[in-house]
């Protein structure tokens, strides 16, 4: 058989000699050292690449499954280990071609979901679509239904795609309406088609079904703002998010904001409490920019200056190119005398300002 000797070649030239096993951990040594000493014992070889596998030293794994894959005639379970770890070690044409090979033989589900990944690393949309789609028509199970609406969700620059992942998504709720997972999908699939109604209702029901799952909470925080009619439910919510997850930068700072947009902006209620939830959250995560922007404008309202530019100051450091933050430090340095620094401001802003509409017309300033 052709894919025999391919194997059997391919194999020879990656399992020469064990290395040196000096420095190595005792599992390692031991697993060399076996293999060493009865060099076509399938389930040694196997092992020795498992091991590799698992801790993730892909080009390792691959060499040893290769030699594995052979001696067992085609294992279906080592070749889909060898062929992942292929796609991990970046050696896409060889998992590509290590996956086609066996589904010459089974028109196996997985093997049609790893297929779709590598095609997905290898920049062949339209092909991994069809591929992910294949393993949910042969098993149209949770992960293989919810894999092709991710993906398709994922890519939704393509014209359908969201449409697309919104019909598969439903088809998983109505198939697993247990699913946490599945109903977060939806939600953020209606998002991001602009059904804001919908997405906030499904977010809730998520949160709902399982309040322990962290993943709503982004989402809810942002559709907040374009789903008034909903605030209440998501206000209650976040509020819930908050008391379960004090330690969490997201739950603060999405409640901190919920508390504001109630407020109306302004100092309004709860100035103390928003703050409190803020100053959390950036201590949380201080690498995070909106934090850091929502304090400061919650300083500027309360007139504390030099704290409102001292946070947008940070903002800016962090995320360099956020238009608000430096029209607002722009104001902050006109309201405390610091004229040079507001014109600087001003031109940052202007600057960006002239970039986005270059991008929006292609080139063209003056469409």
């Amino acid at each position: 058989m052709l894919w025999l000797l391919f194997q059997n070649s391919a194999g020879n030239a990656l399992a020469q000699a064990p290395p040196s096993t000096k420095n190595l951990v005792p599992e390692e040594r031991a697993l060399l050292k076996a293999v060493e000493r009865e060099p076509g014992n399938v389930q040694l070889v196997g092992s020795l690449g498992e091991y590799y596998l698992h801790k993730e030293k892909w080009r390792e794994s691959a060499r040893w499954l290769s030699k594995a894959y052979a001696l067992s005639a085609g294992s279906e379970s080592i070749g889909y280990d060898l062929a992942f770890a292929y796609m991990q070690a970046g050696e896409l044409q060889s998992a590509k071609r290590q996956i086609e090979q066996m589904l010459g033989r089974t028109d196996s589900s997985r093997l049609h979901n790893l297929l779709g990944e590598v095609e997905d690393r290898r920049a062949n949309v339209l092909d991994a679509a069809r591929e992910y789609h294949r393993a949910a028509e042969i098993d149209p199970s949770e992960s293989n239904i919810f894999d092709l609406a991710t993906f398709l969700l994922q890519h939704k620059k393509y014209v359908g795609f969201v449409d697309e992942s919104i019909k598969f998504f439903r088809y998983g709720v109505s198939q697993f309406p247990r699913s946490s997972q599945m109903m977060v999908g939806l939600g953020v699939a209606l998002y991001a088609s602009e059904q804001y109604d919908e997405a906030v209702r499904v977010l809730c029901a998520a949160v709902d079904l399982d309040p322990t799952d962290r993943r709503p909470m982004e989402f809810l925080g942002k559709a907040r703002k374009v789903s008034p009619e909903l605030a209440e439910e998501v206000d209650r919510r976040l509020q819930d998010f908050v008391e379960r997850y004090p330690e969490n930068a997201a739950a603060n700072y999405y409640y901190a904001f919920s508390l504001w947009e109630r407020s109306g902006g302004e100092e309004g209620k709860n100035p103390d409490k928003i703050e409190g939830l803020l100053r959390k959250a950036v201590a949380q995560s201080p690498g995070w920019y909106e934090p850091h922007y929502q304090l400061g404008v919650l300083y500027e309202s309360e007139k504390r200056y030099p704290e409102a530019i001292r946070e947008m100051q940070k903002t800016i450091k962090i995320e360099p190119e956020f238009s608000p933050a430096h029209f607002r430090l722009a104001v902050l340095y006109n309201r405390t005398g610091d004229k040079s620094r507001a014109t600087q401001e001003s031109a940052v802003v202007q600057r960006i300002k002239n970039r986005d509409r270059i991008d929006e017309t292609g080139g063209d300033v003056g469409k």
